[in-house]
C-alpha cells in the first residue's frame, strides 16, 4: 500500500511538469501573460507556434498515459491506477513548480484514460472530433469528458476507474472556471451566469461563434 501511494505522489509530480510553460519560455514568452494566459498547449500553439504547441500536447498526453502505464506495469491495483491518473491530472492542473496555477488538463487526462479506460475513452473522442469539426472544440471535449464515466461504465470498468472518469469532469469544470484572470472577469461581468455558462459549456467568454 506504501509503495501504492508513493506512486500516486510520483504521479502528481510528473503531472506538475509544464512542458507548454517551458516550451514557451525557451522561445522568450511567459505563457500567463499572453494569449488566454493558460499555462497549456493550447495557448502555446496559438500565442508561440503551432510545432511547438504540438509538441507541449504530445508531452502533456504522454506524461499523462506513462503514469497509469506504469502504474499497471508495477502491478498495482485497480484504485492505485485510478488514483495515478487523478494525480498526474491534478499536477498538471495545480503544479507545485508554479505556484498551483496549470493549464486545463486535458492532454494529460487524454493519455491517462486511454490507458485507464480505453474503450470509454474511445467513444468520448467521437465528441472531440466532432467539437472540432464544427469549430465548437471546447463544446466537444466537455460533452466527451461528461459522457466518459458512462461510458466507462457502460464497458464494464471497475468503480475506482468509473470515479476517476468522474473526477476528470470536475475537474475540466474547477480549471475552466479558475484559469488566470477568469474569476476577475466574471466578478466585473454584468451577466455573470451568462459568462460562468460559456466557460463551463465553450471554455470560452463568447459561446459557439467568436465575434467578429
Amino acid at each position: 500500500m506504501l509503495w501504492g501511494i508513493l506512486w500516486v505522489v510520483i504521479s502528481y509530480l510528473l503531472g506538475s511538469i509544464p512542458f507548454a510553460f517551458i516550451i514557451g519560455k525557451l522561445r522568450g514568452v511567459d505563457l500567463r501573460e499572453v494569449g488566454t494566459r493558460n499555462i497549456g498547449g493550447s495557448n502555446l500553439w496559438h500565442s508561440v507556434g503551432k510545432l511547438e504547441g504540438t509538441i507541449a500536447a504530445i508531452l502533456d498526453i504522454g506524461k499523462g498515459a506513462l503514469a497509469v502505464w506504469l502504474a499497471q506495469k508495477f502491478g498495482f491495483p485497480n484504485p492505485i491506477q485510478a488514483a495515478s491518473a487523478v494525480a498526474v491530472v491534478a499536477g498538471h492542473d495545480w503544479p507545485i513548480f508554479l505556484g498551483f496555477q496549470g493549464g486545463r488538463g486535458m492532454g494529460p487526462a487524454l493519455g491517462a484514460m486511454l490507458l485507464l479506460v480505453p474503450k470509454a475513452m474511445l467513444l468520448s473522442l467521437i465528441f472531440y472530433a466532432l467539437g472540432f469539426f464544427t469549430r465548437a472544440l471546447g463544446l466537444g471535449v466537455g460533452v466527451g469528458v461528461l459522457a466518459l464515466p458512462f461510458f466507462a461504465w457502460l464497458k464494464g470498468y471497475p468503480i475506482s476507474h468509473i470515479v476517476a472518469s468522474a473526477i476528470m469532469f470536475i475537474f475540466m469544470v474547477v480549471r475552466r472556471l479558475t484559469g488566470i484572470g477568469v474569476l476577475e472577469e466574471i466578478k466585473a461581468s454584468p451577466q455573470k451566469g451568462k459568462l460562468i455558462a460559456y466557460r463551463v459549456l465553450f471554455d470560452n467568454n463568447y459561446g459557439w461563434k467568436r465575434p467578429a
